[in-house]
C-alpha cells in the first residue's frame, strides 16, 4: 500500500462501502470501490474473524471472475 501510494482508510472504506464485490473461484474477495475515473480494487481473505488484504491496486478496467 506504501509503494502504491494507497491510504488505509481508502482500503477501509473500499471493504465497508463497496461499489462492486464478488468471490473468485479461488475463494477470495474482491471488493471495487470508484475513486473518480478509477477503481481501487482490493483483494482479500476472510479467515474467523480476520481480514487479511492480500493486495490492493488501482485500476481502470474491472474484470470479474
Amino acid at each position: 500500500m506504501r509503494q502504491r501510494r494507497i491510504l488505509e482508510r481508502s482500503v477501509e472504506n473500499a471493504l465497508n462501502h463497496p461499489d462492486l464485490s464478488f468471490v473468485t473461484s479461488r475463494g477470495r474477495s474482491i471488493v471495487l470501490k470508484k475513486y473518480g475515473d478509477k477503481f481501487l480494487k482490493v483483494i482479500y481473505e476472510k479467515s474467523n474473524d480476520k481480514i487479511v488484504v492480500v493486495t490492493v491496486y488501482w485500476t481502470r478496467r474491472i474484470k470479474t471472475w
